[in-house]
C-alpha cells in the first residue's frame, strides 16, 4: 500500500513539475518577447534621434545660401540709403545754388539800376540834385516817424495803454537812437548810444505824451522840419 502511495506521489510530483516548467517557459517566452519589443523601440528612438541630429547638423549648410542672400540684400539697402542721402544733399545744394543765382541776378539788376540812376544824376542840374536829396530825406523821415509811433504803441501796451512821457523812454523798443533824428536836421547831430542822447537834441516832438491810445486820430508826434505827423494809431501822414 505504501508502495502504491509513494508511486502516486511521484507521479503527482512529476505532473506538477511539468506544469510548472511549462508555465515558466511560457512566462519566459512572453518576457523575452516583451524585452525584444522594448529593445526594438529603443533602437527606433536612437535611429530617429540620429536622423534629427543629422538634420540639425546639415541645416546651417543649407541655410548658408539664404544667409548670403540676406547679407547681399542688406548691403544693397545700405548702398541705396547712402545714395538717397547723397541725392538729398545734392538737391539741397542745387536749391541753395539756385537761390544764390537768383540773389546774384537781383543784385546785378539793382546795381545796373543804381548805375543808371547815377548816370542820370550826373546829368541833373544842382537844383534837381537838391530836390532829389530833399525827397530822399522826406521819405527817410516818414520811415523814422513810422518806427517811433509803432515803438510808442508797444510801450503803451506794457504801461496801461498810455504813451511814454518822452521819446527817450523808447530805448527798449527802438534799435538805435539814430531813428530820433530827421535826416534833414542840420542842427542836431545824430548819436549812436542812448547814453549820449538828450531830450533837446531829438529832432521830433512828442505831442501826446502820457496820452491814451484810445483816440487813434490824435497826433502822437511830428517833424518840425518836414511837417510830417504820426497819429496815435501808428499811421503817418506825409506833408
Amino acid at each position: 500500500m505504501m508502495k502504491y502511495l509513494l508511486g502516486g506521489l511521484l507521479a503527482l510530483s512529476l505532473v506538477l513539475n511539468v506544469f510548472l516548467w511549462n508555465r515558466l517557459s511560457s512566462q519566459s517566452s512572453n518576457q523575452l518577447k516583451r524585452a525584444q519589443e522594448i529593445a526594438n523601440e529603443i533602437h527606433e528612438l536612437q535611429r530617429q534621434n540620429q536622423e534629427r541630429q543629422s538634420t540639425q547638423a546639415s541645416a546651417p549648410s543649407s541655410a548658408n545660401p539664404d544667409t548670403r542672400e540676406l547679407a547681399r540684400l542688406r548691403n544693397e539697402v545700405g548702398q541705396l540709403r547712402k545714395q538717397a542721402g547723397d541725392a538729398t544733399t545734392l538737391r539741397a545744394q542745387a536749391a541753395e545754388a539756385a537761390q544764390l543765382r537768383a540773389q546774384l541776378a537781383t543784385a546785378t539788376q539793382n546795381l545796373a539800376e543804381a548805375e543808371n540812376g547815377l548816370a542820370q544824376a550826373v546829368k541833373l542840374s544842382p537844383e534837381e540834385m537838391q530836390q532829389l536829396k530833399t525827397d530822399a530825406h522826406a521819405s527817410l523821415c516818414v520811415n523814422n516817424l513810422k518806427q517811433i509811433s509803432v515803438a510808442a504803441r508797444m510801450w503803451a501796451t506794457d504801461n496801461q495803454n498810455l504813451f511814454p512821457p518822452d521819446l527817450i523812454s523808447l530805448k527798449d523798443e527802438l534799435q538805435s537812437p539814430k531813428v530820433l533824428f530827421c535826416p534833414a536836421d542840420t542842427v542836431n547831430i545824430p548819436v549812436t548810444k542812448w547814453s549820449q542822447l538828450t531830450a533837446s537834441s531829438i529832432s521830433y516832438r512828442l505831442l501826446n505824451a502820457n496820452g491814451n491810445i484810445s483816440d487813434p486820430t490824435k497826433v502822437l508826434l511830428n517833424c518840425p522840419i518836414h511837417g510830417h505827423v504820426a497819429l496815435s494809431d501808428g499811421s503817418v501822414q506825409r506833408q
